[in-house]
């Protein structure tokens, strides 16, 4: 019986050290090799390597300005161009043709000749004929040379807009320090002195750069300035809107609508500093007039589709007081374009004014303006608001002339 069991109680033991073998066995083979560092093999290694050639800049290499890159891709799509850079800005004319600058020269040159050869008649037929027609053409010449001046002046003005916006929107990017300053002050000089201007001259640091300043000069000062430019706006288109719904003749509402517009203008361009003459206010129209035509396809979809979604509500209830509010929208339209183009700094999206708020304004007016003319008590109070919008508009053209 021992003899027949040995093997049995040998076979676990057996198994046993197979396993402890081949588990040394793995342990072994997992162990890495140990690597010592030669110092010798590291030398002749380095020794060995190629040292590569200095490159040096070669003047002679032609290089690509990123303005031609950027050309050359626009050309190569041009239908990626955006409308921003193609409407007119507010300082590009066009210049006079020579044939035009030669006829003008002409017609000073025969002014100027027939006006000696006047005098000089004059002299020879009388001292005292000869001192009236030289008082008389020194005191037109003065007015003419004074009015020429102004004009100039003002029209020089609007037209530096156009360069104080790229030059602000160059420093809204700008870490560097010192040129903002001079921005500002040039700008803040046409400003009468207010709260946003107090609090701007206590807010700017010297270690503010002229990013920080430009945005701080807009935050504190340009915001006060468009909600004072946004009431004129909204005051004179809910006028005109009331005018237009109250006048019987189309030759009536054309010269509301002119009239009134001249003024809103006026006012608008006053609020950021700008002294509107005749041919700087024409150059204004122009301008406001084209940007109106070239906007943006989203801004103008969204202002038509206001102001046609408004008329059409109201032309349910009088086709008046639809017309009315056509010309408020209208208004409304040529202030906030004149705001952009005589802003110092150009609008940020976010801050663009839209039609949207305008036109419930412009329904609560006509609708008060409605109800007002069912009773005779309402009629007399328009009347005399009315009346006193006269007188005000009067005294403030005396005063100001």
């Amino acid at each position: 019986m021992s003899v027949e069991l040995l093997p049995h109680s040998t076979e676990p033991h057996a198994n046993g050290a197979d396993k402890s073998v081949s588990a040394a066995a793995r342990v072994t083979q997992s162990l890495k090799k140990q690597q010592v560092f030669d110092a010798e093999q590291v030398k002749l290694q380095s020794a060995t390597d190629e040292l590569k050639s200095a490159q040096m800049f070669a003047p002679q290499t032609p290089i690509t300005a990123i303005d031609d890159v950027v050309d050359e891709a626009l050309a190569a799509h041009p239908q990626a161009l955006d409308v921003e850079s193609i409407r007119p800005k507010l300082h590009q004319s066009r210049r006079w043709s020579w044939l035009a600058r030669l006829s003008l020269m002409a017609l000073l040159l025969l002014t100027l000749v027939q006006t000696v050869l006047g005098l000089r008649d004059a002299w020879l037929e009388s001292p005292w004929l000869f001192s009236f027609y030289g008082a008389v053409l020194g005191i037109v010449g003065s007015w003419a040379i004074v009015g020429v001046i102004g004009e100039y002046r003002k029209l020089k003005r609007l037209k530096q807009v156009a360069d104080t916006q790229e030059t602000g929107a160059r420093l809204a990017l700008s870490m560097q320090m010192g040129e903002a300053d001079g921005f500002i002050d040039n700008i803040v000089r046409h400003y009468p002195d207010s709260q946003g201007l107090q609090r701007l001259r206590h807010s700017l640091k010297d270690e503010h750069n002229d990013a920080e300043k430009v945005l701080l000069f807009e935050d504190l000062v340009l915001t006060e300035r468009d909600e004072l430019a946004k009431k004129i706006v909204r005051r004179y288109a809910a006028e005109s809107a009331v005018l237009l719904a109250a006048s019987p003749l189309a030759v009536l509402d054309m010269a509301i609508i002119l009239w009134r517009n001249q003024r809103m203008l006026r006012d608008v361009a006053a609020c950021y500093g700008i002294e509107l003459g005749y041919w700087s206010r024409i150059k204004l129209i122009r301008s406001i007039v084209i940007n109106i035509i070239y906007a943006g396809t989203s801004e103008l979809v969204t202002d038509l589709g206001t102001q046609l979604l408004s008329v059409e509500m109201t032309g349910k209830l009088s086709a008046r007081l639809a017309q009315g509010l056509g010309g408020g929208l209208l208004t409304a339209r040529l202030g906030y374009q004149a705001m952009a183009l005589c802003r110092p700094i150009r609008f940020k999206d976010e801050q663009r004014p839209k039609l949207t708020k305008v036109h419930q304004e412009l329904l609560m007016e006509l609708k008060q303006f409605a109800g007002n003319l069912l009773t005779k008590d309402g009629r007399d109070a328009l009347k005399t608001q009315l009346e006193g919008t006269e007188v005000n508009t009067s005294s403030k053209e005396k005063s100001l002339s």
